[in-house]
């Protein structure tokens, strides 16, 4: 029997709701079935569909050992994956051979393709009676077969024998410390095909112009000798039930990702901004925060935030110095929603006086809001003058030269991986997180280094000051002298200078 059969039996997988009726599956998702199992495609209509999301002539006979369904979202991928796994779940006899299913995290797998892979054998008569043994994430068969799930770590799937694979959303995977995983987890599955034949499914919607969906897209559209099928195809074509308000209103708020969610178009122009070994070359490990401590001269920069609700921005502040051709960055803190922002512009103001500063540089969009917290508890707040692309752009030439000491904070990394670099309509690069991603941590940090530009005072010399304002001397050995008020940088108000007399640092 083959997949179509099976789906087109109101005994089998056509008893499920959602395949009742395969009017609206039959000009997308059943010809991509046919092409990739190697069946007959009916009539000018398929052919036609099979060239136009293909770019190739004819389907290749017998086959695909590898399908790549590039598809926007809410087309029905995550009902194909488990349709594909359920059938070669139920059709194998290969006992210890699973049928994969794969996604960016165990929820995600859980719920959505593992629910839908199992609902068969849970609702079907006719497959309900093969269940031998059911977990949380596995259904053996009593026919030899097995389902299961897995997130996307390629260490989990090591050792796996499988006689089908089908990944969800490819494009997206990334580890809990935001490297991507993608490339990893397709050089860990495919070997666990190797000794049975089986076949790699993947689908997902598209992202950028870069990583592993790009690159079989790049290495295998349109070429009829690939042995790896891919298939592209904008939302409506694979979904046509899919409303048309829906449709018109995300090209109307934000077309850049309409392209791409709905039209299946990779984003062009997009690339991470700091490349990961660079990034890890900055990284001082086990150091989490520096303590504050006599003689060096610190600025600091403040991403604030209403902190009105759970899940928003958080309030993040960042405080360092530079020791000769680097910018140690001393502290990071974060205060996450929801607050009550006085009170957090209260415990900033503590880390920011036990650490000297007196002034702190912010960002300029939020008004009178912060200057007037911070004034109250005896720190100037100073609008940065650069915007936050500007930042990233500057941060990422820091990390380059490896002219920076980043702390090692999961989250803060997470952050940085994470961050985006766009090419403008005006040619100017534009740098951001993800959609639904944060770089609260990251802004900190960046505009942290801006404000330590290379030249800056490396640390007082044997000349500090008391709390009465004299001066207090030690050996002279050459290094810089320090005055009644220590500005090297020039970088502290009049209203500073002042405060800052009775403090020594």
């Amino acid at each position: 029997m083959t997949i179509v059969e099976a789906l087109r039996d109101r005994r089998l997988f056509g008893a499920l709701p959602r395949f009742r009726d395969l009017t609206t599956w039959a000009a997308g998702w059943l010809v991509f079935l046919k092409a990739f199992y190697g069946l007959p495609l009916d009539g000018a209509a398929e052919r036609e569909a099979f060239r136009k999301h293909t770019g190739r002539s004819e389907p290749r006979p017998g086959g695909y050992p590898e399908a790549v369904a590039i598809v926007g979202r809410q087309s029905g991928k995550s009902a194909i994956a488990a349709l594909v796994c359920a059938f070669e779940a139920a059709m194998s006899r290969d006992r210890g051979a699973f049928a994969l299913l794969v996604a960016q995290d165990e929820r995600a797998v859980r719920r959505t393709l593992f629910a839908y892979a199992a609902e068969p054998f849970r609702e079907v008569p006719a497959f309900r009676r093969e269940i031998a043994r059911e977990t949380a994430d596995t259904l053996e068969l009593a026919s030899g077969g097995s389902l299961a799930c897995y997130p996307c770590r390629p260490a989990a799937v090591r050792g796996v024998r499988a006689a089908v694979v089908a990944v969800d959303e490819l494009a997206f995977f990334t580890a809990t410390d935001g490297r991507p995983t993608d490339r990893e987890m397709l050089r860990a599955l495919r070997p666990c095909l190797a000794t049975t034949g089986g076949r790699l499914l993947i689908l997902s919607s598209p992202y950028g112009q870069s990583g592993a969906l790009w690159d079989l897209h790049r290495a295998h559209f349109g070429r009829d000798d690939s042995a790896t099928l891919v298939w592209q195809a904008s939302a409506p074509e694979m979904n046509p039930t899919l409303p048309a308000d829906y449709l018109k209103r995300m090209a109307e708020d934000d077309p850049e990702a309409y392209r791409s969610e709905v039209l299946g178009e990779f984003r062009s122009g997009v690339a991470s901004l700091f490349d990961p070994e660079a990034l890890d070359a900055v990284v001082v490990p086990g150091r989490r925060e520096q303590p504050p401590s006599a003689g060096l001269f610190r600025k600091a920069f403040t991403d604030t935030a209403s902190g009105a609700r759970a899940g928003a921005d958080r309030w993040t502040v960042g405080i360092g110095h530079r020791a000769l051709e680097r910018v140690v960055v001393d502290v990071v803190r974060a205060w996450a929603p929801p607050f009550n922002p006085s009170s957090v512009a209260a415990e900033a103001a503590e880390l920011l006086k036990s650490y000297g500063c007196f002034e702190v540089v912010g960002d300029r969009y939020a008004g009178e809001f912060p200057r007037e917290l911070f004034r109250s508890h005896g720190i100037t707040y100073i609008p940065a003058e650069k915007d936050k692309s500007a930042l990233y752009v500057e941060l990422l030439s820091v990390v380059n030269s490896a002219g920076l000491e980043l702390p090692d904070l999961p989250e803060l990394l997470r952050e940085l991986r994470g961050l985006e670099r766009r090419r403008g309509a005006s040619g100017r690069d534009r740098v951001d997180h993800r959609p639904g991603a944060h770089d609260d941590l990251a802004n900190a940090v960046a505009g942290l280094v801006s404000l330590l530009p290379a030249g800056d005072a490396v640390a007082c010399g044997p000349v500090g000051l008391r709390r009465d304002g004299s001066e207090s001397e030690g050996d002279d050995d050459g290094g810089d002298r320090v005055g009644a008020v220590a500005d090297p940088g020039g970088f502290l108000s009049q209203d500073s200078r002042e405060r800052k007399r009775g403090w020594r640092f």
